[in-house]
């Protein structure tokens, strides 16, 4: 039962961080200014606290797995550390893009969302194969 929460803990967090990025992904895309201090607030409230999370479930689920000598658990890591990464410079991009007035902005963002939503795939391959 506890392994079963710590995993449904795992996916909430997990979807409220990738809905952030996407979101943060798609406002640097096409850049409104109202929009994006929401977004920055939004991140630093909700979603940098998710990712936190995330990734607290996550190496909890590991542990309790005893998955931590798994091939597939040391690339998934790898993995996610690139999508952690990509948030930081996501919400880079998007405090600079504030700081410069997004009006004066040329959009960009698709990149980013295009190589988040790889690096998400591929995790979700990894842990549904497994070996």
């Amino acid at each position: 039962m506890f392994y079963d929460l710590t995993k449904a803990a795992h996916l909430i967090t997990l979807f409220v961080w990738i809905g952030g990025m996407i979101s943060v992904a798609l406002a640097l895309r096409y850049p409104v200014l109202i929009h994006m201090k929401s977004l920055k607030t939004y991140d630093r409230t909700v979603t940098a606290p998710a990712m936190i999370l995330a990734l607290i479930f996550g190496i909890l689920l590991g542990v309790l797995g005893g998955w931590f000598t798994s091939a597939w658990l040391l690339l998934k890591i790898v993995l996610v550390l690139g999508l952690t990464g990509l948030h930081g410079a996501l919400v880079g991009k998007l405090r600079r893009a504030i700081l410069d007035n997004a009006n004066d902005i040329k959009p960009n963002g698709g990149v980013f969302l295009l190589v988040g939503l790889v690096l998400l795939a591929l995790i979700i391959l990894l842990v549904v194969i497994k070996s």
